[in-house]
């Protein structure tokens, strides 16, 4: 589980950034997973080891920096697999405490996604991976899910956690013959919830705060106290 606050990014690729650890509140409940092998959050391709990053540009340009009211955010997850599986499908989940209550509930869920990877029990889909078996690269490594638009309001001020979840089909259902049965194959979103252990896959959740707009008289005395440490800085 990846517990992070803040990175700072300007733009893509992502190369480095600094980030400062935080446990998220107890009162938001936990999440397990015993592996990642089989689905990851990370941007691999672009060098970055977590995989929420969201845009306030419309994509041009993905970050975790702080969000400020008026803007619009999309979120996007990046998730990185490093073997072929053969159960029904990939999953994400991602909330974020819009309310700041301190629980994630069904109405703060921003995303769910779906890769699937056998239509079939035990079949995967192409003839290239049926030939080379499980336990090797996947032929689509690298999956991206992406949130709708949100417009933020002075109604979002204030410090919040978003919490993402990737994990397989058969870390949700016990019996693995279950997750091709209709009732299971249109119920996935239900059944990933934002807490509980999920044998695959990983999470990820991240400490985001919302600013107010300064005003404009704000940003005049704070040029007039920059040019008056210039000014002194030269007398000195």
């Amino acid at each position: 589980m990846k517990n992070i606050s803040r990175a700072f990014l300007l733009s893509l690729p992502i190369l480095a950034f600094s980030a400062q650890s935080y446990a998220i509140p107890v009162s938001y409940g936990t999440t397990s997973h015993n592996t990642t092998q089989w689905q990851e959050l990370a941007d691999t391709a672009n060098g970055d080891q977590y995989g929420v990053s969201w845009t306030v540009d419309n994509g041009v340009t993905w970050g975790r920096d702080d969000l400020f009211v008026g803007q619009t955010v999309k979120f996007k997850f990046n998730m990185h697999k490093d073997n072929v599986g053969t159960h029904y499908a990939d999953h994400l989940g991602a909330w974020l405490d819009w309310g700041q209550d301190g629980t994630f509930d069904s109405s703060d869920q921003i995303v769910y996604g779906e890769h699937v990877i056998s239509t079939k029990k035990n079949v995967v889909n192409t003839a290239v991976e049926s030939a080379l078996g499980t336990n090797r690269t996947p032929d689509t490594p690298d999956i991206v899910f992406f949130s709708d638009d949100f417009y933020l309001t002075n109604a979002h001020i204030g410090e919040t956690w978003l919490r993402a979840i990737v994990t397989c089909s058969h870390s949700m259902i016990s019996n693995w013959d279950n997750q091709w049965k209709p009732k299971n194959k249109n119920n996935y979103q239900s059944l990933l919830g934002p807490t509980g252990h999920y044998y695959q896959g990983e999470t990820e959740e991240w400490k985001i705060t919302i600013l107010a707009v300064p005003e404009p008289s704000s940003f005049l005395l704070l040029g007039l106290g920059l040019a008056g440490l210039v000014v002194a800085r030269k007398r000195k």
